[in-house]
């Protein structure tokens, strides 16, 4: 059954996730929306409902192009897990605002801090 509430696109941004019970890891953002996203992972099993902060990358050679999400799992497979935002920082906001307007995603600020 779908769930979502946002469409998602195809990016090709870079994770690196920190949680509490499973430590730091990095991954790949395979899609995003305004309310959430998936993390494609190697080896790495989470569980639902842990609480994740996951600094987002445009480009890993440019610190500038980094921001910070703050999430919970909501969806897990063989090949990563699914993230609905619980908080973005206004550069986050702005940063994925550009990337989903790139492939003529509406996107409209939510989540406020």
């Amino acid at each position: 059954m779908e769930l979502r509430n946002d469409s998602r696109c195809e990016t090709a941004l870079h994770a690196v996730v920190s949680c509490p019970r499973f430590g730091l890891f990095r991954g790949a953002v395979e899609n995003l929306s305004r309310g959430g996203m998936f993390v494609r992972t190697r080896n790495v099993s989470m569980c639902l409902n842990s609480t994740v902060t996951i600094t987002l990358q445009r480009d890993p050679q440019d610190p500038a192009s980094c921001c910070e999400a703050e999430g919970v799992v909501v969806h897990l497979d063989p090949h990563g897990f699914g993230v609905r935002f619980t908080r973005l920082d206004a550069h986050c906001e702005q940063m994925l605002a550009e990337v989903l307007a790139a492939p003529g995603v509406a996107f409209e600020p939510r989540i406020a801090v």
